[in-house]
C-alpha cells in the first residue's frame, strides 16, 4: 500500500467513525413518536343548543391543553357537530369510528348518549357521556358522567316540602333523560304525599303549547314544573303568559338551557353538581366567558379517558 493510498484510507476510516458518532447522537436526540389516542366529541356545535355544546367544545380543548407532556400517549380531539339530533348523531359517530378510528368517545345528553352507547358497545370504544338515563351506561364500554337523577330528584322533592307545596304539575318533552329524571321525582313526591296534578309529555319541535296549557291550568297545581329544552321552553313560557298563568315555574335544570333567562326571573330549581373555582377560573381566563351546562363534565370526560389509557397496564408501547 502507497503513502497515497495510506492516506485515502485513513481518512474513509475517519469518515465512516464520525459518521457512526453522528448517527448515534441523533438517534438518542429523536424522539420516539408517541402512539396516538383519537378521542371524538359529538357535540352540538349548531342548533338551538350550539351555546351548550360550544362550551363543552372549550371545556374540552382546556383539558387537552392541560394534559402533561409526559405521557405515554398523544392524544388527539376530533370533533363532531349533531346539533343535539339522534339521526345526526349517528352519521357523526360512523364518521368518527370508520374514517378517524377513534379510540374514545363523549357524547352530550341522554338522547344522543343513546344513539352512540348501542354502537360503541359492539365496537369496544370507550364512551362517555353527559347524560341522566341509565340505559346510557349499558355494556361494559359505556359510562355516564352526570349528577344521577336520584340526587337530583330527592333535593327536589324536599324544597318542594319545605316550601309547603303539595300539588305540582309537569310539562315536558318526550327524551330519555328528561323521562329518567321524571321518573326519579315521581318517586320522592310519593314518599312526601306530594300530588301530581297533571304530566304531560309533548314531542321536541312542538311549538304550539295551548292544549296543554288548558290541562295544566284546569288541573289547579300550586306550581309547574318546566323539563324542555330551548327553544320549547322559551315558547312554553310565553304562551304561559299570554294564556293569563300566574303559576310559579320550577325545573330540574332546564332553566340552564335558556337563552332567555328573564322569562325565569325569581323562580328556583335544582341544578347539577356545580364545577370547582379552579376550573371556572381556568376556563374563563381561556375563553373569556362563564362555561355552561355540560361544560365541567366534558372536562372531566377528557381527563378520565386519559388516566384510563395512561394506567392501563400490559399494552405500551401499543394501544390499550
Amino acid at each position: 500500500m502507497n503513502k497515497t493510498t495510506k492516506i485515502i484510507g485513513g481518512i474513509v476510516i475517519v469518515i465512516i467513525i464520525i459518521g457512526g458518532i453522528w448517527y448515534g447522537i441523533s438517534k438518542k436526540q429523536t424522539p420516539t413518536e408517541k402512539t396516538i389516542i383519537k378521542i371524538g366529541a359529538i357535540l352540538p356545535l349548531t342548533g338551538d343548543e350550539a351555546y351548550l355544546g360550544q362550551s363543552a367544545k372549550n371545556a374540552i380543548l382546556l383539558a387537552q391543553s392541560q394534559i402533561p407532556e409526559n405521557t405515554k400517549y398523544k392524544y388527539e380531539v376530533i370533533f363532531e357537530d349533531d346539533a343535539m339530533d339522534a339521526s345526526k348523531t349517528s352519521t357523526a359517530l360512523s364518521k368518527l369510528l370508520n374514517i378517524d378510528k377513534i379510540d374514545a368517545v363523549i357524547s352530550f345528553t341522554s338522547g344522543p348518549g343513546n344513539v352512540v352507547s348501542s354502537v360503541t358497545k359492539i365496537n369496544k370504544v370507550i364512551h362517555i357521556s353527559n347524560a341522566s338515563d341509565s340505559n346510557v351506561a349499558k355494556g361494559d364500554f359505556n359510562f355516564i358522567h352526570w349528577t344521577p337523577p336520584e340526587a337530583e330528584a330527592k333535593r327536589f322533592a324536599e324544597e318542594l316540602k319545605s316550601r309547603n307545596i303539595t300539588s305540582i304539575a309537569f310539562i315536558g318533552t318526550q327524551q330519555q333523560g328528561i323521562i329518567a329524571t321524571l321518573d326519579a321525582v315521581k318517586k320522592e313526591l310519593a314518599k312526601l304525599k306530594i300530588n301530581i296534578t297533571v304530566e304531560e309529555l309533548v314531542q321536541p319541535g312542538t311549538r304550539d303549547f295551548k292544549t296543554v296549557i288548558s290541562k295544566v291550568k284546569q288541573s289547579n297545581p300550586q306550581i309547574i314544573s318546566m323539563e324542555l329544552f330551548s327553544p320549547e321552553l322559551e315558547v312554553l313560557a310565553k304562551q304561559m303568559k299570554e294564556m293569563g298563568v300566574d303559576v310559579p315555574l320550577t325545573t330540574i335544570e332546564a332553566f340552564e338551557f335558556t337563552t332567555q333567562p328573564e322569562l325565569f326571573e325569581g323562580y328556583w330549581y335544582i341544578q347539577a353538581a356545580e364545577a370547582s373555582d379552579k376550573f371556572n377560573n381556568a376556563y374563563m381566563a381561556k375563553f373569556n366567558d362563564t362555561p355552561k351546562l355540560g361544560s365541567p363534565y366534558s372536562y372531566d370526560a377528557v381527563n378520565l379517558i386519559v388516566d384510563g389509557f395512561e394506567h392501563a397496564k400490559n399494552n405500551y408501547p401499543s394501544k390499550p
